[in-house]
């Protein structure tokens, strides 16, 4: 058997390795444990206490509606993520201190997909699993990766990703990440057709509501 047929096979047995999670790692940064889930319950059910879990959802929840991407019409937003799967987007005050619950909940006329599930990325996680033994300290467990919501395309049902339409995992549970990748950014106008398989088109600037 020649070499050269031995790195092509060997090449083909690499790529058809399943992966739980998608691993988004670069060059010169160390990829990160994250935690995704649909829910809450999904969470509790791997972690305990339920109230990290709680916790985490929260502040993903209300960051929700700070960096979802916004569509000019309901027609363009679910065209991206499906019938039923878009909501008003509120009116944001641009630079606002306020926790979004007490900002304005006026509709802004625009829209965004709802949120379909979350990155637990300040919580312990390996400390806080089930059943095992919490001997880390908080401190050694925190990732450098906010605690945020997360979002399915229409055509790429079984993928989460950011708001960014970074692609985090196939399923729930446990990821790799690379930190830069998936950090947290003001909403901006998206385009229709942009969001999930297919290529993110997105303008340079902020939304400011």
């Amino acid at each position: 058997m020649s070499k050269q047929f031995k790195r092509s096979k060997t090449a083909r047995l690499i790529m058809m390795v399943p992966a739980a999670g998608l691993v988004l790692a670069g060059c010169g940064e160390k990829p990160v444990d994250v935690q995704v889930f649909n829910n809450p319950d999904e969470c509790a059910a791997y972690y305990n206490p339920p109230a990290e879990c709680k916790a985490a959802f929260a502040e993903a929840k209300a960051l929700h509606p700070q960096v979802a991407p916004r569509y000019a019409s309901k027609q363009e937003c679910e065209t991206d993520f499906g019938a039923g799967q878009c909501e008003n987007a509120p009116v944001l005050a641009v630079n606002s201190t306020e926790p979004a619950a007490q900002q304005s909940q006026q509709s802004s006329g625009f829209f965004m997909p709802m949120m379909m599930g979350f990155m637990a990325g300040q919580m312990l996680n390996r400390g806080g699993m089930a059943g095992a033994p919490q001997q880390q300290t908080a401190n050694n467990n925190r990732s450098p990766v906010a605690n945020q919501p997360l979002y399915k395309s229409r055509d790429d049902r079984s993928t989460f990703r950011t708001a960014t339409n970074t692609a985090v995992a196939s399923q729930p549970g446990p990821a790799s990440i690379r930190p830069s990748a998936v950090q947290p950014k003001p909403a901006t106008m998206a385009r229709r057709g942009g969001f999930g398989a297919q290529a993110a088109q997105r303008s340079s600037g902020s939304y400011g509501g």
